[in-house]
């Protein structure tokens, strides 16, 4: 459903042409905008919009990054002066579901700004719903998949003249009305490692973002140096990409799908391997030499006939050895856990590993066959074990229904997720499935009924739709624990805002807990101790004063 105001739009041919000879194209790129500062992006550089930057600058383009996440003053008052200080002849915009409209409100600020650029759409929600942003914004064209071969596709056509229609791996609006696409391969190894290798660190602000971190953690508050030694670990961080996607097809997962949706077929694997890691390590460091952690942002990075995993770890360890890596520093991956053993864990922890995420998303083994993983479910405990004795943190992604989900299904869950808090295990906990755009489950039409809508304006216009917020559990039952549970943590989390500073994973996975132990407890399912719980979060809040123990959850 949508309310629209049709945007003045300047016909594609009439954009302006950068002539054969004159000066080079000028594009500004600008990465998801996430005011929530961090909700629902990592507050870190776009890394693919970076990516794409500095393919761009090795073909002799202009280009400069906008990252409204991290930017002086208002981000719309930021990009102006931007648009302001020079022509741009293109500019590109990350889109994701979760950030959308406020994605699209720096559009609609670009297009007044700059009515002759061309504007261009791309990220994970432009590629899989190109003709939402035909309808929502001002834009010209819109990329399908990686930027990288239609950026500068357009680029030399801008140089040349030549019509900005037509090009490959791109979508733009046909004469009737309609979306005209046009598919393009993904990046084959060679492409990927060049572009990877093409990334410029070196111009990357990390510092800014380390510092402004800390300010959330509030560094100096926390109560000894073992502690702030800890967070500075994990804030002083760098983010390296090495795959192009994961392959595995879990039925909530809609990365899975994004190359195979801009290609119009399954796309191949493709990724770097252990001597260009390192060598990206080692660029990474020289950037920025404080840098305590490298985190591989690869949705997955171990696979289970991987011939990666331990020729990487040994070459990590040699370059500690002989000087070329910092001995100190870190690292930090997300894996599957049906590919670890404890030969990889003791590599990779000698390595310098120090927490490894698993996706394992739910601990029943109905509902991780509904997720597409029950093939992970009888090695969950052994490798959580295993790397807890080797002193590695597992990291514990977890959803806490599903939509065929049962009551023991949900408190199956919590309990695990309890006891693996108390081992030394680190969780991320979410009530229910989210519709991402692309997954599986968002176009089944059996789970249309239980889909939450919700009505999404962009700020600034009066185009407003309802975009998919939630998919709920079937059960009536289990829906309706689910909704009470996420309403207390919230009010929970209301109560914390005004005294607590950043608060973790680890503690939000608490405060789920703890929320979820009366009414489980009303249907028969005990969890766990109400009073252990809450001396467990009081207990993980040192920088908050007395008063400001954990928060009652209001009881029937």
């Amino acid at each position: 459903m949508f309310t629209e105001t049709s945007p003045s739009i300047i016909p594609i041919e009439d954009r302006t042409i950068v002539r054969e000879g004159s000066r080079s194209p000028r594009i500004l790129l600008i990465g998801p905008y996430d005011p929530l500062c961090g909700e629902y992006t990592f507050l870190a550089p776009p890394l693919g919009v970076w990516r794409l930057a500095g393919v761009l600058e090795s073909a002799g383009v202009e280009v400069k990054v906008f990252d409204p996440n991290c930017c002086t003053g208002p981000p719309g008052r930021a990009l102006e002066r931007e648009l302001l200080g020079c022509p741009w002849d293109v500019i590109g915009i990350s889109t994701t579901g979760m950030t959308l409209r406020f994605d699209l409100e720096l559009a609609h600020l670009a297009r007044r700004m700059a009515p002759r650029a061309l504007l261009v759409a791309g990220g994970m929600e432009a590629t899989f719903r190109p003709e939402l942003m035909f309808r929502l914004g001002p834009f010209d064209c819109v990329v399908l998949g990686e930027g990288e071969r239609p950026l500068l596709e357009l680029v030399a056509r801008l140089r040349s003249g030549e019509s900005l229609r037509g090009v490959t791996g791109t979508a733009e609006r046909a004469a009737d009305g309609g979306c005209l696409r046009m598919p393009q391969r993904a990046l084959d190894r060679t492409e990927l490692r060049d572009a990877i290798f093409r990334t410029p660190y070196e111009k990357m602000p990390y510092s800014v973002y380390w510092e402004r971190l800390e300010d959330a953690y509030r560094i100096g508050a926390l109560p000894t140096k073992a502690a702030r030694e800890a967070r500075l670990a994990e804030i002083r961080s760098v983010r390296l990409i090495t795959l192009n996607y994961c392959p595995m097809g879990c039925t909530f997962c809609s990365s899975t799908n994004f190359l195979h949706e801009a290609q119009g077929s399954v796309a191949s694997i493709a990724r770097l391997d252990a001597e260009e890691c390192v060598q990206m390590i080692q660029r990474i460091v020289s950037a920025h030499p404080q840098v305590r952690t490298v985190i591989f942002q690869d949705d997955i990075f171990v696979f289970t006939k991987d011939r990666r995993i331990l020729p990487l770890c040994e070459a990590i360890i040699a370059a500690k050895e002989s000087g070329t890596l910092p001995r100190e520093l870190q690292f930090i991956s997300t894996n599957r856990i049906d590919a670890m053993s404890p030969e990889r864990l003791a590599a990779m922890r000698q390595a310098g590993f120090r927490v490894l995420g698993f996706g394992i998303e739910n601990f029943s083994r109905n509902v991780l066959g509904e997720f597409n993983k029950a093939h992970i479910y009888d090695h969950i405990r052994p490798m959580l074990a295993s790397a807890l004795d080797l002193g590695i943190t597992p990291f514990l992604d977890l959803i806490l229904s599903s939509p065929r989900a049962t009551l023991a299904d949900v408190a199956t869950t919590l309990r695990e997720a309890y006891y693996w808090l108390q081992q030394g295990c680190e969780v991320g906990m979410y009530p229910y499935v989210i519709p991402f755009s692309g997954a599986a489950m968002s176009a089944d039409p059996a789970l249309q009924p239980f889909t939450v809508y919700e009505h999404r304006q962009v700020a600034g216009t009066e185009i407003a739709w309802e975009q998919p917020s939630k998919i709920l559990p079937m059960d009536l039952a289990v829906r309706e624990t689910i909704l009470r549970i996420e309403r207390d943590f919230e009010e929970a989390l209301l109560q914390l805002q005004p005294r607590a500073a950043h608060l973790p994973s680890r503690l939000r996975s608490l405060l789920w807990i703890q929320c979820s132990l009366q009414p489980l407890a009303e249907q028969g399912l005990p969890i766990a101790d109400e009073q252990e719980v809450r001396g467990e979060f009081s207990a993980r809040l040192p920088q908050l004063k007395r008063a400001a123990a954990a928060p009652r959850v209001a009881t029937a």
